[in-house]
């Protein structure tokens, strides 16, 4: 399972592999806990001295975290980086909760606390000195792993439903964008959940009926609320995120593969925002909100700079109102959600399909070209 990020011209992928822990089960646990305590701690230390700089928050803790929880050097630089990562994510996203760590969350790894060996093993790291565990790795895990183009960083010790993985990054610098032969648009929505400005249409019909599904599967098991239920709440918990990735990793796949072959830029809008600007009825909040568009970009992003396919936002205003052939633009032109007919000219055709190609031909906009952010445990899926 692969998880790819781009920023600026270096790829990263994040391969999860399950560890078979052999017995390592106490030590690691303990690990956990005593990692995760000296996080929270440092957190609650550098939220309240107002410190984000890792210099200083190193000369603040360091000591005292390995008296206090007794870490070991690197593991105290590795809870003190995991408190400082999540500080500065929470101040960037302007929340004023100060991040904390259960005694179960993942512990960071470098390249001191953690060792890939031959045979299919890897030394960690914890509080008893090192233990060797093996990794079940599948062939592609296997084929990724040995890769010599890629460089080996990184890992996270992630425990999930009693089952430990190890999550290894790689990355590599990628290569630089071709030079593209026209752009191909690329309408967002809710019927269709991709329309390009050559009419090829990603229908959403399958997807509503699987996600009308699973919310009335959902409201009927809160309902009742036995122990039962909440038993099979948190069994069904993820198959519909996990169907959501699927297909938003086929579409994204399709799109880019197609700009890839007709050498074209891709071109989506900026919907940075959409849901503050738009209202909709009651009875229509969940089917609006629910899907993932913004991972949708975010695959679609990636998976672009990876075939070296260049990608631009551009203004989303009246692409659905404007008539492609004639440039009028007017409300009524939307006759309804799937119809467009221009006032001025005729012009008749698919709203999804024409909103596309005025995407295709809008001029660029001057806003920076979107992050797949690093999502991990959520964007685990097949590489492009």
């Amino acid at each position: 399972m692969l998880e790819y990020v781009y920023m600026n011209t270096t790829f990263t992928r994040t391969i999860c592999i399950r560890l078979d822990v052999d017995g390592h089960e106490a030590i690691l646990a303990a690990t956990q806990r005593a990692c995760n305590a000296a996080a929270s701690w440092i957190a609650s230390v550098c939220w309240e001295e107002h410190i984000t700089n890792t210099n200083t928050a190193h000369h603040r803790v360091y000591g005292e975290t390995r008296t206090r929880f007794g870490l070991g050097a690197q593991l105290a630089v590795c809870a003190r980086a995991k408190a400082i990562e999540a500080i500065k994510a929470v101040k960037a996203k302007k929340r004023e909760t100060c991040p904390q760590f259960g005694p179960r969350g993942s512990i960071r790894y470098d390249a001191r606390t953690y060792r890939l060996m031959s045979l299919d093993r890897v030394s960690l790291n914890t509080l008893a000195g090192r233990v060797v565990c093996r990794l079940v790795l599948g062939e592609r895990q296997h084929s990724m792993l040995v890769d010599p183009a890629w460089e080996i960083g990184g890992a996270d010790l992630v425990w999930r439903r009693g089952v430990y993985f190890l999550h290894v990054t790689q990355s590599r610098e990628g290569s630089e964008p071709s030079d593209p032969e026209g752009t191909l648009g690329v309408d967002l929505g809710i019927v269709a959940l991709a329309t390009d400005s050559d009419g090829q249409t990603f229908s959403g019909a399958q997807v509503t009926q699987v996600r009308t599904r699973y919310l009335k599967r959902r409201q009927a098991l809160q309902q009742v609320g036995t122990k039962n239920a909440k038993r099979r709440l948190r069994q069904n918990a993820g198959k519909e995120a996990r169907f959501q990735r699927d297909v938003n990793h086929c579409i994204s796949k399709a799109v880019v593969r197609k700009a890839k072959d007709s050498c074209k830029a891709l071109a989506l809008e900026d919907l940075t925002g959409i849901r503050e600007r738009v209202t909709v009825r009651h009875e229509q909040r969940a089917l609006r909100h629910s899907w993932a568009f913004f991972q949708l970009r975010q695959f679609i992003t990636y998976k672009a700079a990876w075939a070296s396919v260049p990608l631009h936002l551009v203004d989303p205003r009246n692409t659905s109102r404007t008539c492609h052939a004639c440039g009028h633009c007017e409300k009524a032109n939307r006759k309804s959600q799937a119809e467009f007919v221009c006032k001025a000219c005729g012009l008749a055709m698919n709203a999804d399909h024409n909103a596309a190609i005025n995407i295709s031909r809008k001029q660029w906009a001057a806003v920076n070209q979107p992050m797949a952010s690093s999502l991990r445990g959520e964007m685990q899926a097949p590489a492009f």
